[in-house]
């Protein structure tokens, strides 16, 4: 049994979810298909629920209206064009109607009350996957395949009430997700599940943020002891950089577990790295594959690899990043100074990407753009006894990484990756190594970042065969 997932882009036209009905046909063996929402659609709804709180009452109906019947359209045109069976057509059209009047009715409460919560969002933002397995699970039957939507929660993954970036309640979904989903395959049916969305347990929709769908799919996997999860995508598996920046990037064919955390962790937008941890922990294979090129090998992240091909397999770049600067005599007599500062930005959801001490009183992080201005309101708030003399902000960063398994105990390594850095004149601002030693991070200015990509992806890539 294996789980495929299958992106926005994958899912983004009738003409792409055709190829995806036809991937799904043609593969042998039980199967769970989990689906993300047609692509742009999640953004389209994302900025509606933030333009209709500001909009005056007497327009809003309108905006809501005009909205409700584009996206709706657009739903019920991509299934009359896939979907031959009349009965499945009227079933699925029917479907669309009615999520299409609970969004509208959603919209008009938030705009109506100027009211935008994070619960509300989770909530609008969830019809983007509901009318995408509405589609597919349809387009199925209609080639006369048993198929079934259903919502992650239906599927049986049940989450906190952290809404935006809810974590599953694993002593839960154990039990949940084999329950709900074994009957089904026993009888032959194809699970069709939302990615991306679940809910808590009292039923109340909330999201798994960033990733999610991936991360559905690997949960259902764990849960479930799946042979393989399958992240089917636009790409032909991960490569060994941006090949935007260097069109010479190569498919990495293997990668162990760890390199690939890492290489989502630090940019690679291909996968994302909290989707390899429920597969690791009970070593099930995922594979990369393209829907454009079904026939190709894909990446193949497994738990350790025999063969080392390179010392350095990938090179990573990072944008949309800040350094928050901490001094501060005071900082040399406050105890546990880091641990604070975790406790602080962790209680706001602030994820610290690199972190750097040059002295007791001098403390220096990598975090997300995004997330600056919360991160300075609640720093200068927590820290309110004078133990921080200055809080600075540096921006126009980003983040380079090199990975590969080989690095482990190669000497010298981080030296020759400095010079090469050093050779085309640019400055490294700030440096951190991973505790697994298969990575090496260090910021630069956001204007050389294209030119330390070319550089090391030539030297210790292109360069070594």
């Amino acid at each position: 049994m294996i789980v495929m997932k299958f992106g926005g882009t994958s899912v983004g036209s009738a003409k792409n979810i055709r190829a995806v009905a036809d991937i799904i046909e043609k593969k042998d063996g039980r199967k769970i298909i989990v689906v993300s929402a047609m692509a742009g659609i999640t953004d389209s709804l994302s900025k509606i629920a933030h333009r209709i709180i500001d909009l005056p009452n007497s327009v809003i109906k309108k905006e809501a209206n005009q909205f409700i019947k584009e996206i709706k359209e657009k739903h019920t045109s991509t299934a009359k064009e896939l979907i031959q069976d009349k009965r499945v057509l009227m079933e699925s059209i029917s479907k669309i109607e009615e999520l299409s009047g609970k969004l509208e009715t959603v919209l008009l409460g938030v705009g109506y009350l100027e009211d935008l919560s994070p619960k509300s969002m989770d909530y609008i933002l969830s019809f983007g996957e509901r009318f995408s397995i509405t589609i597919i699970s349809s387009v199925l039957e209609s080639k006369d395949l048993k198929a079934k939507a259903l919502t992650g929660y239906e599927a049986g993954i049940v989450t906190d009430s952290n809404f935006g970036r809810a974590h599953p309640i694993h002593s839960i979904l154990a039990r949940n997700i084999r329950e709900k989903i074994n009957p089904l395959l026993e009888d032959d049916v194809i699970p069709v599940i939302s990615g991306f969305i679940a809910a808590n347990s009292d039923g109340t929709i909330t999201t798994l943020g960033r990733g999610g769908s991936d991360y559905t799919a690997s949960l259902l996997g764990r849960y479930l002891k799946a042979s393989e999860v399958q992240i089917w995508t636009d790409v032909d598996g991960i490569l060994t950089t941006d090949p935007k920046i260097v069109p010479e990037a190569r498919l990495i064919p293997t990668l162990s577990y760890i390199e690939a955390v890492d290489l989502a962790y630090f940019g690679a937008k291909v996968i994302h790295s909290k989707m390899i941890e429920p597969a690791m922990d009970v070593n099930i294979p995922v594979r990369i594959k393209s829907t454009f090129n079904p026939e190709g090998r894909g990446t193949l992240i497994v738990s350790k690899q025999e063969k080392i091909e390179h010392v350095i397999k990938a090179v990573t770049a990072q944008q949309d990043v800040g350094i928050v600067n901490l001094k501060g005599v005071g900082m040399i007599e406050t105890p546990n100074i880091s641990g604070k500062l975790f406790s602080l930005l962790g209680g706001k959801n602030i994820n610290i990407l690199m972190i750097s001490g040059s002295s007791e009183s001098n403390l220096s992080f990598v975090i997300k753009k995004s997330f600056i201005d919360e991160a300075v309101e609640t720093i200068s708030t927590g820290f309110g006894d004078n133990s921080i003399r200055s809080l600075e902000v540096v921006e126009d960063i980003c983040i380079i990484t090199v990975v590969g398994v080989g690095m482990q105990g190669a000497k010298g390594l981080a030296a020759k990756v400095f010079q090469a850095v050093a050779d085309v004149d640019v400055n490294i601002i700030m440096i951190a190594q991973g505790s697994s030693e298969v990575n090496i991070s260090f910021i630069v200015n956001e204007g050389d970042r294209e030119k330390v990509v070319k550089t090391l992806h030539k030297r210790f890539i292109e360069d070594v065969g």
